[in-house]
């Protein structure tokens, strides 16, 4: 497959996903929607298997990665702050359950965020064993 005929696969796909979104949308069943969602990334996945150009050299590698390891902790700290922003102001004085539910979302954003941190800490010491570290 040529680099221009992926880039129009990956192009429709996208398409259909936000088709597949303003759908489970208006429908409020998101269901379809994740799945479809993880379908369209294994299909994008199993696509770029067969590009038989060069979709990127070693340079747009590393730039890549630095890249994501810079978005990754800048989401780290936003999302911390979020969270103990919503949880501070959710556990006020006021008494107010829209207030108290704040909250409790902003306490599962911090298990998602704590979570995210124990991801990144076992896959950095997978990778280090698997690199010879």
């Amino acid at each position: 497959m040529r680099k221009h005929a992926f880039y129009l696969i990956t192009s429709l796909i996208a398409i259909l996903e936000f088709i597949l979104f303003l759908w489970a949308l208006g429908s409020g069943t998101p269901l379809p929607f994740v799945v479809g969602l993880f379908l369209g990334i294994a299909v994008i996945y199993l696509a770029r298997l067969y590009v038989e150009e060069i979709i990127e050299d070693e340079r747009v590698q590393k730039i890549r990665e630095r890249t994501a390891f810079s978005t990754l902790q800048i989401s780290w700290v936003a999302l911390l702050a979020f969270s103990l922003w919503m949880i501070i102001e959710g556990s006020g004085g006021r008494l107010n359950p829209e207030l108290r539910r704040l909250g409790i979302f902003g306490i599962g954003l911090l298990l998602v965020n704590a979570g995210m941190v124990i991801v990144f800490i076992l896959l950095f010491f997978y990778y280090r064993k698997q690199y010879g570290e």
